[in-house]
């Protein structure tokens, strides 16, 4: 093919866009008759003839002649590579594609390595442009699958295209099994990835040794490490992100589909040799259900037998209970009444034990913290302690006096000194 002009390429490129889209898409190839109706398609009144625009096409290495016919034509290659990418069409590239460029960056290596210790920073230079070549097409595939990878994964989980689980699952499991699992074994600690690279990092270590003092080498050597470091760092990412978005995908769907494949093979046993040949109760745990307790016919019309002529009688009356109800409930003003009655008091338990003497204790209690706040007047203690009797417990307390009604605020809270005992 000639030497096509860039800029030529580029202006025939950009007029034509639609056309160059189409063509790409149209993979399996053209017959001639088909590529001309489709220039024309994309023509107007002012466009050249399809005949012309067909040999232009393949003049600018766009299109060629497929290799099954002379008047078939289809997408050369690299131009497909550069649609594909600007459309972010990416293609898979194999495992065995990938190894082979560590292969080869490890054969450049050694080249590169014999540079650097006969000084020869011509051969040097040039090795390394062939090693950057290598180290750049290979990050670049490896970008490639892994776009390509998490494209499938997302158009098996929308799946616009309704594709059963099996089918589904045999996508997702070439991706295991062809690419994933084969790159894994490349880039794992001690295999072939790591053993290519590390020699590679430690010849561009000794070679800025050796050309310490040439300026030009030692940039043509920094360039090719920072290349090297962002392959290494990119290839694991672009690895970790593949199984990031596989992983969950790829088990679902292997659960699904053997769980559809068990669920197949029982269905064509049972319509063959019927439900007990797949002995549930034993492989499965599957209980079987049996009536147990029940009345027969027999003994429920004997038991019903036996009731007719029934009577019920009224119900027993309830007991009259003559005992006194424990008094629960005290009315607050007959409580203040009577004891302003009753001040002062001397003994205040004493006094509301003897005043109210069906109270349980918890409302006894109550009564004498109301007592204690200072609102029938000022409250003092004993020095000595003294045991109270309420119903059924014996309570233990300094006994409390409480003086005459004193001046008191609007809440009813009088002045009085608190004792924790």
């Amino acid at each position: 093919m000639p030497t096509v002009n860039p800029q030529t390429f580029f202006r025939f490129a950009a007029d034509h866009h639609a056309l160059l889209t189409e063509l790409y898409y149209k993979r399996e190839g053209l017959l001639e008759a088909e590529l001309l109706a489709l220039i024309r398609r994309y023509g107007d009144l002012q466009s050249p003839s399809a005949v012309y625009m067909r040999d232009r096409l393949v003049e600018l290495g766009i299109l060629e002649h497929s290799p099954q016919a002379t008047a078939q034509f289809e997408m050369t290659r690299p131009v497909a590579s550069l649609v594909g990418y600007l459309l972010q069409e990416f293609c898979f590239t194999s495992v065995k594609v990938i190894q082979s460029y560590f292969q080869a960056i490890d054969t450049l290596a050694s080249d590169l390595a014999a540079a650097s210790d006969s000084g020869n920073s011509e051969l040097l230079v040039l090795v390394n442009g062939e090693l950057e070549d290598h180290v750049e097409q290979m990050r670049h595939n490896s970008r490639n699958n892994r776009e390509k990878v998490i494209s499938d994964v997302i158009r098996i989980k929308t799946n616009h295209e309704h594709m059963p689980p099996r089918q589904r699952y045999e996508v997702i499991n070439r991706l295991w099994t062809r690419y994933i699992i084969p790159l894994r074994d490349i880039i794992d600690t001690q295999k072939a990835m790591d053993g290519a690279l590390d020699r590679l990092d430690r010849i561009y270590a000794d070679a800025q040794l050796q050309f310490a003092d040439d300026g030009t080498v030692q940039q043509v050597v920094s360039s090719g490490d920072a290349r090297l470091r962002r392959l290494r760092r990119d290839v694991l990412d672009d690895f970790h992100e593949t199984i990031r978005e596989v992983t969950p995908l790829y088990e679902e769907l292997r659960q699904e589909t053997a769980m559809a494949r068990g669920a197949s093979h029982a269905l064509e046993q049972i319509g063959k040799n019927g439900l007990t040949s797949l002995n549930l109760p034993r492989t499965m745990g599957v209980c079987n259900w049996q009536q147990r307790g029940l009345f027969s016919d027999l003994a429920l019309e004997a038991y019903l037998f036996d009731l007719r002529g029934y009577e019920p009688r009224p119900p027993e009356p309830l007991a009259h209970h003559e005992g006194t109800a424990s008094q629960s409930h005290i009315d607050a003003d007959a409580f203040e009444a009577g004891v302003k009655a009753s001040l002062p008091i001397e003994d205040a338990l004493a006094w509301l034990i003897d005043s109210y003497p069906d109270t349980s204790p918890v409302v006894t209690l109550r009564l004498y913290g109301r007592l204690h706040t200072g609102r029938y007047g000022a409250t003092s203690f004993a020095d000595r302690k003294r045991d109270y009797r309420a119903r059924d417990l014996v309570l233990s307390a300094h006994p409390m006096a409480v003086a005459g009604e004193t001046d008191h605020d609007d809440d009813g809270n009088g002045v009085a000194e608190e004792h924790n005992e």
